[in-house]
């Protein structure tokens, strides 16, 4: 019980400080999630046994260069390709259950890539339209929280059959099923802040949100797997460290940055 209402806390107070600093200002965001970012990777860089201070330097540039608009847009759009192709590489590994090769040239793309240029595409999506600040930041979030605490609230109460035991023993399909559904039905309280889309956009984030944040954690699970080591971190009391907490978010933005991309281009 303790160990819930822990949790719970601090849950709630790295969600509070993403949503304020969402509606207060574009900075004020950017400033906190380049942050926890830079957390997060200094923790991948721990558990891949990694070092190198090249990452958080080009990671402190592109996002400088994205704030102040002057980034290039065609090295914008080869990172968010170079960016989704890694994490399809990763799902490949994830699903064909084969172990992740980490030598240098592989920490190396995966180091940038993955965590720094996810991280850069969670900051790009304020930049995407919506009715209020950050609107589509926000709506990312919300849904990712919504289908993870879902997730874990069915499992644990109708959990039986196994989602992934080779990685993640404590995720089931009824708990999958149960957060996808909440994130499905969720979608639809959201759809009205953001009338610049289709209305169907929304409901078909949700869909790809519940593939891509389940996703990005069994493979967090799956480098923790490798290492050895049950959390990522511990500077989140209850959740780890930020990778921890940052799995799905990382793993997800860069493909709804794509989506949406596509839909507005299109329209």
């Amino acid at each position: 019980m303790r160990d819930l209402v822990i949790r719970s806390i601090s849950g709630l107070l790295y969600a509070s400080l993403i949503i304020s600093s969402a509606l207060y200002s574009d900075l004020s965001f950017i400033i906190v999630i380049f942050v926890f970012s830079s957390l997060a990777l200094y923790e991948f860089q721990k558990l891949i046994q990694y070092k190198s201070p090249v990452p958080f330097i080009l990671f402190g540039v592109i996002v400088f260069q994205f704030y102040s608009k002057r980034l290039n847009p065609y090295l914008h759009l080869i990172l968010l390709g170079l960016c989704v192709f890694t994490n399809l590489i990763l799902a490949y590994f994830l699903f064909t259950k084969r172990k992740i090769i980490m030598l240098p040239i592989q920490k190396t793309a995966a180091t940038l890539f993955y965590i720094v240029a996810s991280g850069y595409f969670i900051i790009t999506t304020s930049s995407l339209i919506s009715k209020f600040e950050n609107g589509i930041s926000i709506t990312m979030y919300i849904l990712i929280w919504v289908n993870n605490s879902f997730a874990y609230l069915f499992g644990k109460q109708w959990g039986k059959n196994l989602l992934f035991n080779e990685i993640s023993p404590k995720k089931t399909w009824e708990g999958f099923w149960g957060g996808a559904l909440m994130c499905f039905l969720s979608s639809f309280f959201m759809t009205p802040y953001h009338p610049s889309y289709p209305v169907w956009t929304i409901p078909i984030l949700s869909i790809l949100i519940v593939a891509t944040c389940t996703t990005g954690d069994l493979i967090q699970s799956k480098f923790k797997r490798q290492a050895e080591v049950k959390d990522s971190g511990s500077l989140i009391p209850g959740h780890g460290g930020f990778y921890d907490r940052m799995d799905s978010v990382l793993y997800t933005a860069p493909f709804i940055f794509l989506i949406l991309m596509i839909i507005n281009y299109v329209s």
